[in-house]
């Protein structure tokens, strides 16, 4: 396959998210949506996709795919499915979200459950255990003089106003009344997310001061609120949070809630753990919360089983994953573990009617050269207590079938030692056909730091290393320190060590690639997006001419900048160290843009024009020392994308990246 069609396809490629079981565990529900779209869409399309779990079953469609149909919930008695989506008109323009209902009887119409006239859309909602209430969450309604205002472009911004927090509704899906439930004191505060009560009585909620990214490192309050109108929705505050983690609370049992923490919650760079405590408001002072993981592994998903007692975890270990249960007693088993398999974090688990475990999820397979597809399998509750494990045996989607055209490529997970003496893993992939001797070799840090490679087959991202692998390109990954799946203390590297270890631990993957003979140390480059293309602008101010090609996507060059400008200033400040008032500039000794003289490595710089977590400044700031200071200003590009956030969306600058990234190191490496 040429380089072109496979470009063409992963800009067609779609992706499948919010994996759905049925209360039965009898069906399967997920969406899917093009993971890029043309510039002139406003907005993204989504449809909705159904499937049986009995064997030889396979997905089909149930939405047209022409609106943006998501997050599908189940009635009790699944005659119903439930989601968003912003089919209706307005002023001929798509809407804003709203919940809808579609009947799986044969002949069954869409209808509104909320309403379709409302100037903000919903943001999330989620159906009682007894099924007959939806919460939800929307921004309130412009006033008229706000919509006046809107109109005639006096908008100024002002830091820390609230219209976009989101309130707390409550749908009767019988009568289609909708009541806000106010939070008392809280009530003017960002409704992050909540969890139902197993007797659908109540509700607990996560709430933050302003809806603002920067206001996930606040205290952040967990609120207990009763729907029943003989309580005169009675608000108790449970406890409060130094910060948020992760936007997801659960109500496994009558007595007992789990959220996703860091492992030491106070810290930004850390480790995350499972943390269980009573579903009761905090008394005195003692500490009511027990943690699970994060130690030496990690929590990359967190699914609920809905019996009343257990919660699957998604547990990273190293480069691998598998699903473990948990009851809040602290009990564990594998229900499911990898063989040559890896989620991408998209799965459900329940019970069905004869209490076996099922299980479906989203997975691929480098080694077996496998695109993300969804599966599904089930483990009887006896054999599970033998000490066996769930098998995906059935395959129910074909979404990405072009890629049975491609090359194969040989992926392998390498352990290596850093200078230090620390065990290291990384992934290295090639061509299959290709000897792994002298080929050239480009070194390709992940983004993050908080974050890790898997051996999986991505087909999907305009970013992945099997865009070079495929192009004749010997890939390596390395699992560098901050990374995830290691646990707390290899987390907590991260913490003011930017260009520290995670260079070190890159840099030592490429020596160990050489010493086996398996690259070119002559044919060297040098890649990463986000906190990859940080590495690789540090990478090329230590080395100055040791690679031959370097791409920054996306990249930092200066944390004291970072720290004033980026969407998540806390987390910058923390990564590099200092903010840039600080007496001791610790953010200085890791930016890139010191250390700009003398770097000779052609460096060609990708980044969004309306990037809010790496900001554009950026990539200019770089590209402008490069010019001035490196003593090679001919060597160096920069390329801004028109609309582009952190992470792309548009096709046709998708295909651009993959394009100039392969061009890029083909016009220095072969």
């Amino acid at each position: 396959m040429s380089l072109n069609k496979f470009i063409t396809g992963v800009a067609d490629s779609s992706s499948i998210s919010q994996v759905v079981l049925s209360p039965s565990a009898s069906q399967v529900l997920y969406s899917r949506a093009p993971r890029y779209s043309p510039a002139s869409r406003t907005t993204g399309v989504s449809a909705l996709w159904i499937s049986d779990l009995s064997p030889g079953s396979k997905s089909r469609q149930l939405t047209s795919g022409e609106h943006n149909d998501t997050s599908p919930a189940w009635s009790a008695d699944e005659s119903e499915v439930y989601f968003l989506s912003n089919r209706h008109k307005q002023d001929d323009k798509p809407g804003p979200s709203a919940i809808y209902a579609l009947p799986l009887k044969a002949g069954g119409e869409t209808y509104a459950l909320s309403s379709t006239e409302n100037k903000s859309a919903l943001s999330e909602f989620w159906l009682s255990p007894d099924g007959r209430y939806i919460a939800y969450t929307a921004a309130r309604e412009p006033t008229e003089e706000e919509k006046r205002k809107e109109k005639e472009k006096d908008d100024p911004i002002i830091f820390g106003d609230k219209k976009a927090n989101a309130q707390l509704w409550l749908l009767n899906i019988a009568t289609r009344q909708v009541r806000r439930l106010t939070l008392a004191a809280k009530d003017s505060w960002h409704v992050i997310t909540l969890a139902w009560s197993p007797d659908s009585k109540e509700i607990i909620l996560l709430a933050k001061v302003n809806s603002s990214l920067e206001f996930d490192e606040t205290t952040i309050a967990m609120l207990r609120l009763s729907i029943l109108p003989t309580e005169n929705d009675r608000v108790e505050e449970v406890c409060s949070l130094p910060r948020l983690d992760a936007p997801l609370i659960l109500w496994p049992s009558s007595d007992k809630i789990a959220i996703i923490q860091n492992y030491i919650p106070e810290l930004v760079s850390a480790s995350t753990a499972i943390y269980f405590r009573s579903a009761s408001p905090q008394t005195g002072k003692e500490n009511v919360w027990k943690s699970y993981y994060g130690e030496v592994e990690d929590i990359v998903g967190l699914a609920d089983v809905r019996d009343g007692k257990t919660i699957a975890p998604a547990i990273g270990y190293g480069v691998e994953t598998r699903i473990d249960l948990i009851n809040s007693a602290g009990e564990t088993k594998v229900l499911w573990k990898p063989d040559g398999d890896v989620p991408t974090g998209k799965y459900d688990v329940r019970l069905n009617k004869n209490g076996d475990y099922v299980l479906a999820m989203v997975l691929s397979s480098g080694v077996r050269n496998e695109p993300a597809e969804l599966w599904a399998g089930s483990l009887p509750t006896s054999n599970l207590e033998l000490g066996s494990t769930l098998k995906l045996s059935e395959k129910l989607s074909s979404h990405h079938s072009w890629a049975a055209e491609l090359p194969k490529l040989a992926v392998e997970v390498v352990k290596y030692k850093a200078k230090d003496g620390t065990d290291l893993e990384g992934i290295v992939t090639w061509l299959k056909d290709k000897e792994r001797k002298a080929l050239p070799t480009v070194l390709f840090p992940h983004g993050g730091p908080y974050h890790r490679d898997t051996p999986d087959f991505n087909v999907e991202s305009y970013w992945t290393r099997q865009v070079l692998a495929f192009t004749g390109y010997l890939v390596l990954c390395p699992q560098y320190r901050g990374s995830s799946g290691r646990g707390n203390d290899f987390a907590r590297a991260a913490h003011a060590g930017m260009g520290t270890r995670d260079w070190t631990d890159s840099h030592d993957l490429l020596q160990y690639a050489i010493s086996q003979g398996w690259t070119d140390k002559d044919k060297l480059g040098l890649a990463g997006w986000s906190q990859g293309g940080f590495l690789t602008a540090w990478g090329v101010s230590q080395t100055k001419d040791l690679f031959k090609a370097a791409v920054m996507g996306a990249g930092v060059s200066d944390w004291g900048a970072m720290a004033v400008e980026s969407d998540m200033p806390e987390f910058e400040a923390d990564l590099g160290g200092s903010w840039p008032w600080s007496e001791n500039r610790v953010d200085q000794k890791g930016s890139p843009i010191g250390h700009v003289k003398g770097i000779k490595t052609p460096v060609l710089i990708l980044h969004g024009e309306k990037d809010l977590r790496v900001p554009t400044a950026q990539g200019i700031e770089f590209h402008r020392g490069l010019r001035r200071a490196s003593g090679y200003p001919d060597n160096h590009q920069l390329i801004i994308y028109p609309r582009e956030p952190h992470g792309f969306k548009e096709k046709k600058h998708a295909e651009d990246v993959m394009r100039r990234l392969v061009e890029h190191m083909d016009a220095y490496l072969k």
